[in-house]
């Protein structure tokens, strides 16, 4: 009777072990609990709409006076919108992410100057990643065009059609549940751009599978964080409401329903009352939004980052990312060798025509013209140029 040998200590982790980390998505749910993070979603949102609101009031102004003021400023607007937003959210990233890998943990202010110095990072690497993409796409259609050329064409495509379906669904994935989801929780973690861009790519080789059942099962814990918190909201928000209309609706003229309540205040009913609930409504409303998607924002944002830190274990990803620099170098290598190539021949080309051009340009050496035999013309005898008569008939020659 044998025995199985004993897994060895050193080996790889089998998908079975890594999806039984799965239970550790439900210490996600522990970020709501987070107040750091908490608030500086929420301070967040509140220097968008302050900047929304303060910036548009003046690009709307200005529109009276120049149209294309107006348009500047509202571009300036929405790339100070985009900044702010994408440094807030990182720096509750960063935040999350010092929770998540046992960290001490930073404030908020520290937080905030990390994700300024960082953000830049995850913009390159998914600026990196759609440039990949996009090459991927030109090679896919250049192979596609070959594929059209006739006799061979059919016999190639039978190949290409098949092939390429699997290459394209599996770097669609790869960019669905790895590379965009992960680029953020690498940069939280501190990794460079190199680093992540290495990071993902070892992970998309070995763990593509577990980070794809992991994101679904996160997906699952989203969805069920969403339904319970809109529940409570919703259900807070409808006998909130109906107390309001049977008791401040009263004062503004007995609206006694919610209906009333809600079209009394937008119609200015009870003067400048009226105006007053509306604005508290409108206050409430946003308030309670915030509250109701920030939950569900940090659960998503700190799931991300287990899953980031589940999928990296083990991994060996100093090796893939020396593989990375060394392509990089011979990219490079290559290109400075073309460029010189192209420079020696751009030389000799330019050396050719200017060749050429003095050729058609310069005048032919004028021919020295032969001096014409001189003889008497009287007896045709040859005679000197310096002779004065013919020394034959001794005619007189100048």
């Amino acid at each position: 009777m044998t025995t199985a040998a004993p897994e060895s200590p050193t080996a790889a982790p089998s998908l079975h072990h890594k999806l039984a980390e799965s239970r550790s998505l439900l210490g996600a749910l522990d970020a709501i609990t987070r107040w750091r993070p908490f608030a500086m979603l929420v301070l967040t949102f509140l220097a968008c709409m302050i900047l929304m609101a303060v910036l548009g009031g003046v690009s709307a102004a200005m529109a009276r006076h120049s149209g294309f003021v107006a348009g500047l400023l509202g571009v300036v607007t929405l790339l100070l919108v985009m900044v702010t937003a994408l440094v807030g959210v990182n720096a509750a990233g960063i935040l999350l992410s010092d929770d998540t890998w046992e960290r001490p943990q930073r404030n908020m202010v520290e937080a905030l100057f990390a994700s300024l110095f960082t953000s830049h990072r995850l913009i390159g690497i998914l600026l990196l990643q759609g440039l990949l993409f996009l090459l991927y796409l030109i090679v896919f259609a250049i192979v596609l065009f070959i594929c059209s050329i006739p006799g061979i064409g059919p016999l190639l495509y039978a190949v290409v059609f098949p092939a390429g379906s699997i290459l394209t669904g599996v770097i669609l994935f790869t960019l669905l549940y790895v590379a965009v989801p992960l680029a953020a929780p690498a940069v939280w973690n501190g990794a460079t751009v190199m680093n992540a861009l290495a990071m993902l790519a070892e992970i998309a080789r070995q763990r593509l599978l577990f980070v794809v059942v992991m994101t679904l099962l996160l997906g699952l814990l989203l969805l069920l964080v969403t339904l319970i918190i809109t529940a409570i909201i919703s259900t807070g928000t409808a006998m909130t409401l109906g107390l309001s209309a049977s008791i401040i609706g009263s004062s503004l003229g007995g609206l006694d329903s919610l209906g009333g309540l809600v079209m009394g205040t937008m119609g200015g009913m009870g003067g400048n009352m009226g105006s007053g609930y509306l604005w508290a409504l409108g206050f409430g409303a946003a308030t309670l939004f915030l509250l109701g998607v920030t939950p569900g924002m940090l659960v998503g944002m700190k799931g991300a980052t287990i899953i980031h830190r589940a999928a990296i274990a083990d991994l060996s990803l100093a090796d893939a990312e020396q593989a990375i620099q060394e392509k990089i170098a011979d990219v490079q290598r290559r290109a400075k060798e073309a460029k010189e190539q192209a420079l020696k021949q751009a030389a000799k080309q330019a050396a050719h025509s200017a060749q050429v051009q003095s050729a058609t340009t310069t005048p032919p050496a004028t021919a020295p013209v032969a001096t014409a035999a001189l003889a008497c013309p009287s007896c045709n005898h040859p005679a000197g140029a310096d002779d004065v008569f013919c020394g034959n008939c001794g005619h007189k020659l100048k």
